[in-house]
């Protein structure tokens, strides 16, 4: 068993979703562009957003994927094309318009 952790990081053009191991190396990521879905940082925003979450699996492969849905993304960690775990990025709460 090993314990991962999905760490969500907005940045200006885009989110950064990277799959960390224990000893903080990325293990895989994926990048979604703001532009590929029509948003920007809305310009009031204080600070970028982020998330963790941590994971524990026994698995021989990994994958970040992400879906657009209404008003945000949700992003999947699977393993073994098992899904492990999920996390909501809202519009709304992220500053995105």
């Amino acid at each position: 068993m090993k314990t991962y952790r999905l760490e969500l990081r907005d940045t200006t053009d885009g989110i950064d979703a990277d799959l960390l191991d224990e000893d903080g190396l990325v293990e895989t990521s994926t990048r979604i562009a703001y532009e590929d879905h029509g948003l920007e940082p809305a310009g009031d925003r204080e600070e970028p957003s982020s998330t963790d979450r941590e994971v524990t699996a026994d698995v021989t492969t990994l994958d970040v994927q992400y879906e657009r849905d209404g008003d945000g993304f949700t992003v999947r960690v699977l393993g073994d094309r098992e899904e492990l775990v999920t996390e909501r990025v809202e519009d709304e709460e992220w500053g995105l318009e």
